[in-house]
């Protein structure tokens, strides 16, 4: 199954509706109140990990939801320098 297909599935459920929530340009866009959007939001947080999901909204009466890559730590700064 695509992940889109298992975004919108995943969404239905938390929002308790379905054919309110559409991917457009890879962005998610839900029509749902300000609770609904809370309750996305930490359910994609919670399947895709935190810092990976962004929201945007309201905008006539949708919530905009953006996916983005999760930064990597580094185990040492690349500004360091080592002094011998």
């Amino acid at each position: 199954m695509g992940f889109e297909k298992v975004v919108l599935d995943k969404v239905a459920k938390a929002i308790k509706e379905d054919r309110k929530a559409s991917f457009t340009c890879g962005t998610l866009f839900v029509e749902c109140d300000e609770g609904q959007a809370r309750s996305v939001f930490h359910m994609l947080s919670k399947y895709l990990g935190v810092g990976r999901v962004q929201v945007s909204g309201p905008i006539t009466g949708e919530y905009a939801f953006d996916f983005v890559e999760q930064k990597q730590q580094e185990e040492h700064s690349p500004f360091a320098t080592v002094n011998s």
